[in-house]
């Protein structure tokens, strides 16, 4: 009997032993696993940090950068599928990239199809998916930046049910992609590989990769909006050069007559322009001009003016028949918001007298040592600007104005951006306190004259900025 009692002890002992051993070897095996998946995990997690930032750095658009997003998701995470949505710049989520077979979040989709094109509806269906904001769980995760676990989908009213067996949603994640407080998008995820739920861990998970995902989205569109600008700054830096190539860098002068120019442009590129030339019966043509507005539109505007001037010029006609001659093609190219002011004067083969018309631009300033030490004047004349109105308006408005040009005189050419030159309180430099200026400077040569008058607007700016492009034109005749 006591053997028996022993032995039945002896099989209860082995037998809990045994249980004990397996209990043990599954809990071995769990934590095994456990292990695997996590260093799995972590280097999926390491692989999507490095790719991110490589495609970050090189620029790259953003459907890679979504792509690597979903994959990434859906491999730690163990999904069936994820999506991302792309939250735009009116709220709007829009579905971007897609791992695996997605059930749409909006258009109920039905029975699975046989005619082997099933797939390729998916894509088109979650492709075109566009959600209003707060529309549905993906508006709502969009809206209150929280992320939402659903451990039971196919009871919760929030998700769609597809008649598709295949797109039936069992359990689902969806978590924002945000980065200081911005949400850029909604990572979803449907369905883990495993037919169980989502756990915990899982979302977690998807959380992490949600944060990291909204700082490389965040980072991605700073170095794409760098790169554009980039772009955008080589290419004005490029419209630049060929404006100043156009732009005669020097105004060469003759024993009679000095030349010099000073042109700022307010912005990289700018609305003023300027020429000189000598025209076939010895006489020298001068030309000032200020498009209205400024950047690449007046750039153009202004070489194409400058280009049109010169060929019409070059006919040797006088300066009102000139500009008559241009507005009559130039106001047919122009926008109705754009003009041109200009000046085209003639010095004549003798250097005695100096033609002008003027089209709406300042009035130009001569000064004459004989008339004594009072301000250079005026040389007033009347005109509008070029493609402001048409031909038979214009051509009523614009007349020759001629004026002599004795030795130790100063003509000046000038656009507003000189005199409206501002102080730090807002008072303007004025033509006046030019005049001044021309008439203390004008016994210097054309070029020191330039300079002063340069100086002098300095001066009074004291720190300030110039509101427009400053453009100077000198002649002295010596």
């Amino acid at each position: 009997m006591i053997c028996f009692f022993a032995a039945v002890v002896l099989a209860v002992l082995a037998a809990v032993f045994f249980a004990l051993c397996v209990y043990e070897r599954n809990e071995y095996m769990l934590v095994r696993d456990e292990l695997f998946r996590s260093r799995e995990e972590k280097d999926i997690l390491i692989e999507f940090l490095h790719k991110s930032s490589e495609y970050v750095t090189q620029g790259a658009d953003a459907e890679k950068l979504y792509n690597l997003i979903v994959r990434a998701t859906a491999l730690s995470c163990g999904a069936m599928s994820a999506c991302v949505y792309e939250k735009l710049a009116d709220g709007t989520l829009k579905a971007k990239a897609v791992e695996g077979l997605f059930p749409p979040m909006k258009v109920k989709v039905g029975r699975e199809d046989k005619s082997g094109t099933r797939v390729k509806f998916l894509e088109n269906v979650i492709g075109q998916e566009t959600l209003e904001p707060n529309e549905g769980i993906i508006g709502a995760v969009a809206n209150e930046g929280v992320g939402v676990l659903i451990n039971d989908a196919t009871n919760d009213p929030r998700i769609v049910k597809h008649e598709d067996d295949a797109l039936v949603v069992h359990s689902f994640m969806a978590v924002p992609m945000k980065f200081r407080g911005k949400t850029h998008g909604v990572l979803a995820v449907a369905n883990s590989i495993s037919g169980k739920s989502f756990t915990q861990t899982d979302f977690s998970l998807a959380i992490s990769i949600g944060e990291q995902a909204g700082v490389a989205m965040h980072s991605n569109e700073a170095i794409s909006a760098l790169i554009q600008k980039g772009k955008l700054d080589f290419d004005l830096r490029l419209a630049s050069n060929v404006q100043r190539y156009i732009l005669p860098r020097e105004l060469p002068g003759t024993s009679e007559l000095e030349f010099a120019v000073k042109y700022i442009p307010q912005q990289l590129i700018g609305g003023d322009f300027y020429d000189c030339f000598s025209l076939s019966d010895g006489s020298r043509g001068v030309v000032i001009g200020d498009v209205s507005g400024k950047g690449i539109s007046a750039a153009i505007l202004m070489a194409l003016c400058q280009t049109q001037l010169r060929n019409m010029a070059l006919k040797g006609r006088a300066p009102a028949d000139t500009l008559r001659e241009l507005n009559a093609v130039m106001v047919k190219a122009m926008r109705s918001d754009m003009f041109i002011t200009l000046i085209y004067a003639v010095i004549s083969k003798d250097n005695t007298s100096i033609t002008l018309a003027r089209a709406g631009h300042e009035l130009p300033l001569i000064y004459r040592p004989a008339d004594g030490d009072g301000p250079a004047e005026e040389i007033k004349s009347r005109g509008m600007a070029v493609g402001m109105v048409d031909p038979e308006i214009f051509d009523a408005s614009i007349s020759d104005v001629t004026v002599e040009f004795g030795k130790g005189d100063v003509f000046v050419l000038y656009t507003d951006g000189l005199t409206e030159a501002s102080d730090r309180d807002g008072n303007e430099y004025t033509g006046a306190r030019l005049r001044q200026t021309v008439s203390n400077l004008a016994s210097r040569p054309a070029e020191e004259i330039n300079i002063g008058i340069e100086k002098s607007v300095e001066k009074f700016m004291d720190g300030g900025k110039l509101k427009d492009d400053f453009t100077l034109l000198t002649v002295k005749r010596v």
